[in-house]
């Protein structure tokens, strides 16, 4: 999902200015005002239009300002009083008011019906128990609550997800912090034991650490990162893992025809920390772990094997929090466009995910 603001409230409201106002009150209006065949032709005839917009102008402080304040600070049992209120007492006031400035300056042929108009609404203004156009006024009424109360549940989603979104990140950080010392713990075993065998690469593993740090560190504060620098990260990690398994066979490829796509970081770090955890390859030679990323215009495809040690009794299979949480973010930023099945069959584990950008 676009993490932008929904743009559908504002959609409706345009709708409900252009359709209902502008065509649907224009019409009640134009029938009223009963003008002569070639006045009522000449569609559409703006004075008439002006003065159904005019007449709706009341009732933005009601659907914009009053009950949004209402709704934001819980005071539902006023909404209604407040409605009824509302629309017993302004529309009979800003009707008279908007009457008597159209009439002033309005020319033939509309003049008299204004006149009408005008003489009409001071009338029921003045009396405080009747006077109503019940049609209108019941249509507006329910065209712009439905407005009020859309707006409302989209504030209120807006607000539920970005509570979510910002729970995740803290998650995001719990990760990074639980992965930054075992990550540490086991690179740092690998170094040093490069270091006393005076191996020629250590200087390089040490620069492939310092860039895994940067990255977590620092690129990871934003919401999404380009996908070659995750993928990267990933290349970094199972890089140092092969060197603590120099006889397993470990392969990672990566197809990317789209490197600057943004997806949410550190997604694909719990699967393959799980699969070296648990990997069989940690007490035998022949363990295997194969993981593959392809990414186009389209889509990721992220797919994961690995032979895996048995589990004993009250072991779980490759759960936790980790993949909660992966999974948990998924269905956060990638709502409906993303399928993640996990297996462990025979000693086999394997995950394939696919991420719809």
């Amino acid at each position: 999902m676009n993490w932008k603001k929904n743009k559908f409230p504002l959609l409706l409201e345009c709708f409900v200015w252009l359709f209902y106002v502008a065509f649907y009150k224009y019409g009640y209006y134009l029938q009223q005002a009963a003008l002569p065949n070639k006045d009522h032709d000449n569609f559409p005839h703006l004075s008439l239009m002006g003065y159904a917009v005019a007449l709706t102008l009341y009732i933005i402080p009601f659907y914009r300002y009053i009950v949004p304040a209402l709704l934001q600070r819980r005071k539902y049992g006023w909404v209604l009083p407040v409605i009824i209120i509302y629309f017993w007492l302004v529309p009979k006031l800003s009707n008279w008011a908007v009457s008597y400035i159209i009439m002033q300056i309005s020319g033939e042929p509309v003049h008299y019906f204004y006149m009408a108009q005008f003489k009409l609404y001071r009338l029921h203004a003045m009396h405080l128990f009747t006077g109503w156009d019940l049609k209108i006024l019941l249509t507006d009424c329910v065209a712009f609550l439905l407005l009020v109360f859309t707006r409302y549940a989209f504030a209120i989603e807006q607000g539920r997800r970005q509570l979510q979104k910002e729970y995740f990140q803290l998650q995001v950080e719990a990760l990074k912090g639980q992965l930054n010392p075992h990550f540490l713990f086991n690179m740092l075993n690998s170094i040093y034991g490069m270091s006393l065998t005076g191996s020629p690469d250590t200087s390089a593993y040490i620069l492939r650490m310092s860039d895994m740090m940067r990255y977590i560190l620092y690129d990871c504060k934003e919401t999404t990162v380009p996908v070659k620098q995750d993928l990267q990260f990933l290349e970094h990690y199972i890089a140092m893992e092969k060197k603590r398994y120099p006889d397993a066979n470990i392969h990672f490829s990566i197809r990317n025809e789209n490197e600057e796509q943004p997806i949410v970081p550190l997604l694909l770090v719990p699967f393959i920390e799980n699969s070296f955890k648990h990997g069989a390859h940690r007490v035998t030679d022949k363990g295997v772990v194969e993981s593959s990323v392809s990414i186009t215009a389209a889509e990721l495809e992220f797919i994961l094997e690995n032979d895996s040690q048995p589990l004993g009794n009250g072991e779980t299979k490759y759960r936790g929090v980790g993949i909660e949480n992966v999974k948990q973010r998924l269905a956060l930023y990638y709502p409906g466009k993303h399928v993640l099945t996990i297996s462990n069959e025979a000693n086999r584990y394997r995950v394939r995910l696919i991420i719809k950008f």
